[in-house]
């Protein structure tokens, strides 16, 4: 028998690291579902590194561009350019190294049009697999997993799974291969978990409801109705950690809040001398150029990293974020205020973890964290081999408490994994052209919304037999009578409302006994005069006891079993899928994408398209790209798939007759539907002056969004220019297609070099 490895890279293993390797080392599947913070990259680096010994290649897929590209500099450094490819909608770096990082959806589109570059490839790696739970992006996680050939093995990393084994099971029964979940519930570094009100300071969740009542029974000692508690800030919060809890991150749920409370600490901390404030500007001045060069959003950046404190968020340049993210990595940042983007996958160990709110904004409207959303954010706070312990630190209004208390986490009761599978037309476009009818009905089965029906509709089928049985054993006791009103239990107690219904009438004077409601009172009184003229069924006390219990406990256990029955029949199942697949091919097919199972080249042109692929579609077959120029054709495609935020301002230029596009769009959804179509026209004077080479400081200018917000633009643009040139057959069109690439791919929106 193989001795299990001890040690990795220098480092004692924990028995669920060891586990982990031992499972991969006999060529398994593996999940590994564990606390952030464990070490769950360790197995995935003893992965690549024996897969690169053994000329074996991987794929490591990661939720977010800047996950991969920071997955990208770590293994090129640990193994060597030459060893290591990334392929993202921004960039191709080496694509057929031993190693290959790419996002999901790059996968994802390699798997289901069975490119030849996965060949030989022996494991993918999913890092945070749980994104399978999300909304927007969850359908990409399950689609790569059930299309990945399998010739190919599977690395799952995941923070904790509440339905872990559920998971499991569901790739078992795809992929017909046994797959081993190792699970680590424990931290190596301990978390503790403290609320904070200025009058109470770091306390647990009881002795703050504890607090809260004890105070709110002074409320009469308060007759000027002053705020009750004193309000907290973060900079309260702040000056109670500063001494023995940094380095922090303080998690802030608005982009603008956090560059405003980093100036507001800044204001009055200094967490660096004078030689460290000097090595950070060195790092700006190695990345930005003379400081007579920097941007006034640099700028103000600079000034609180030369204080020790930062701010990380979306809005923010690329390069500006590497930047703290270098600073952050090289200890030289004390406290960062970051948005919930920060917790996602990379890895920056601190000792504690602050929360402004216990709440977020989800694009819709404010709720509260979810267990798992909490925990994976909170998971950061203790360095493993430094800290003994980590904190995490949730500064709370007592004032709200009576409408919104504090939540109670608690990681036992961790939301589990949901699928979120949706069918997208380009997914049928290569069901159809990949697969047999056969083939495309066990995919549509084969998603985990299905399995998840299949494992829940049991568990319920059996509460329904329980309790049906449970019923009927309870109405063996009950005669027939039960539920009529010969039965006294029911008689005597409709025979009292009736009595009450009759007091009230009889109190009515002539004039009100002529209104609306004193004659259906009347009306109700004589049809229950009417039913109640059979007297009940003569019962003995005892048996009326008996009765009482026995009809009240039949009733209950009978609404549960409806109850029940109603939640079996609402569960997604296979028909569902099959059915919205059915819609879908007939809207394709009534688009002339398809004929039966034929796919028409606009249909193959769409399959290549994975960002709303019937308009892109109907844009370039329609002529209307053609009688634009470069720059207008750039900042139409700009305008696909945009959401911003409500109060977004862009100047208004008339760059572009919009009108032939907007007829389109009434057509598509006409067929299709209104959600078919996301398209925002006020974006595009952004783009067109990019393209034709404005600096990034006048287009700044023309609208509202932040400068990260902006460089996104013209980004998800390039992405698509490149999906629509390597969908086209056109070469003329191809070659313009590069000429409008290079107009917007420049300076600030030019991908960092890795």
């Amino acid at each position: 028998m193989r001795q299990m490895i001890e040690k990795y890279n220098n480092l004692k293993l924990d028995r669920f690291q060891r586990e982990a390797i031992e499972a991969i080392n006999q060529n398994y599947s593996v999940i590994v579902s564990a606390p952030t913070g464990t070490g769950k990259t360790l197995v995935a680096d003893y992965l690549v590194e024996t897969a690169i010994q053994n000329n074996k290649r991987i794929v490591y897929t990661a939720p977010i561009k800047a996950l991969s590209n920071q997955k990208y500099k770590d293994f090129a450094k640990q193994f060597g350019k030459e060893q290591v490819g990334i392929l993202t909608g921004d960039i191709v770096i080496n694509p057929f190294a031993p190693l290959l990082i790419m996002t999901t959806e790059i996968f994802r589109n390699q798997v289901i049009t069975e490119d030849e570059n996965l060949k030989n490839v022996a494991y993918v790696i999913f890092d945070e697999i749980h994104w399978l739970n999300d909304e927007e992006r969850g359908t990409v996680w399950e689609e790569s997993i059930i299309l990945a050939p399998a010739n190919i093995k599977i690395l799952g990393l995941s923070a904790t799974i509440a339905n872990a084994q559920e998971l499991v099971s569901w790739i078992e029964s795809i992929r017909n291969e046994k797959v081993i979940l190792i699970e680590e519930r424990n931290r190596i570094v301990p978390l503790s978990y403290y609320y904070f009100t200025i009058e109470t300071g770091f306390t647990d969740y009881n002795s703050l409801v504890e607090y809260y009542y004890k105070r709110i029974k002074q409320k009469n000692d308060n007759p000027h109705g002053l705020p009750l508690f004193k309000p907290a800030n973060h900079l309260d919060l702040v000056k109670k950690i500063e001494k023995d809890y940094l380095p922090a991150l303080y998690f802030v749920f608005s982009r603008k809040q956090c560059s405003e409370k980093a100036f507001e600490l800044a204001h009055k901390r200094d967490y660096l001398t004078l030689e460290q404030s000097q090595a950070v500007k060195d790092i700006f001045l190695e990345n930005f150029g003379e400081e007579s060069s920097w941007s006034a959003s640099t700028q103000r950046l600079f000034k609180v990293c030369s204080k020790g404190i930062a701010y990380h968020h979306a809005g923010l340049l690329p390069l500006q974020k590497s930047v703290v993210e270098e600073l952050f990595l090289n200890r030289m940042i004390s406290i960062l205020y970051c948005t919930e983007t920060f917790s996602v996958g990379i890895n920056y160990p601190v000792k504690a973890v602050c929360f402004d709110s216990l709440n977020k904004y989800d694009g819709h409207n404010f709720r509260p964290l979810a267990n798992h959303e909490f925990f994976q954010m909170s998971g950061r706070a203790g360095r493993r081999g430094i800290d003994d312990r980590g904190y995490s630190f949730a500064l709370v209004d007592l004032n709200h408490f009576d409408k919104e208390p504090p939540i109670k986490f608690d990681i036992n009761k961790l939301e589990p994994l949901k699928s979120q599978f949706k069918l997208s037309y380009n997914t049928v476009l290569n069901l159809l052209a990949t697969f047999n009818q056969e083939q495309i009905e066990l995919f549509l089965r084969k998603s985990f919304a299905v399995h998840s029906y299949s494992v829940t509709a049991q568990k319920i089928e059996k509460e329904i037999n329980y309790y049906a049985e449970e019923s009927a054993k309870s109405q063996k006791h009950l005669c027939n009578m039960v539920e009529s009103y010969k039965c006294p239990l029911k008689y005597f107690p409709k025979q009292k409302e009736l009595e009450k219904l009759r007091k009230a009438y009889n109190k009515l004077g002539p004039r009100h006994r002529n209104k609306i409601y004193a004659r259906q009172m009347y009306r109700k009184i004589q049809k229950w005069e009417k039913v109640l003229k059979q007297k009940p069924k003569g019962c003995s006390k005892k048996q009326l006891n008996l009765c009482n219990y026995h009809s009240e406990k039949w009733k209950r256990l009978e609404q549960k079993v409806n109850s029940l029955k109603k939640q079996l029949v609402s569960l997604p199942s296979y028909n569902t899928f099959n059915q919205e697949y059915l819609l879908k091919k007939a809207q394709l097919e009534q688009l002339g994408y398809i004929e039966k199972t034929t796919i028409l080249p606009r249909g193959e042109f769409a399959r290549h398209i994975y960002v709303q692929e019937l308009l892109v579609t109907e844009l370039v077959f329609s002529g209307i790209l053609e009688q634009l120029d470069d720059d207008q054709l750039n900042a139409v495609i700009s305008c696909i798939d945009y959401e911003g935020k409500r109060n977004d301002f862009f100047h208004k230029f008339d760059l572009i007759d919009f009108n032939p596009i907007k007829d389109i769009i009434t057509f598509l959804q006409s067929i299709c539907g209104p959600e078919a179509v996301r398209f925002e026209a006020k974006v595009a004077v952004i783009t067109y002056y990019w393209s034709k080479g404005y600096p990034f400081e006048e287009i700044q200018k023309l609208c509202t969004l932040d400068e990260g917000d902006i460089i996104s633009v013209f980004r998800r643009t390039i992405d698509l220019l490149r999906q629509i040139k390597e969908a086209t057959t056109d070469p003329n069109f191809k070659q313009r297609l590069s000429t409008c690439l290079k107009k917007i791919d420049r300076d600030e929106a030019s991908i960092l070099e890795l």
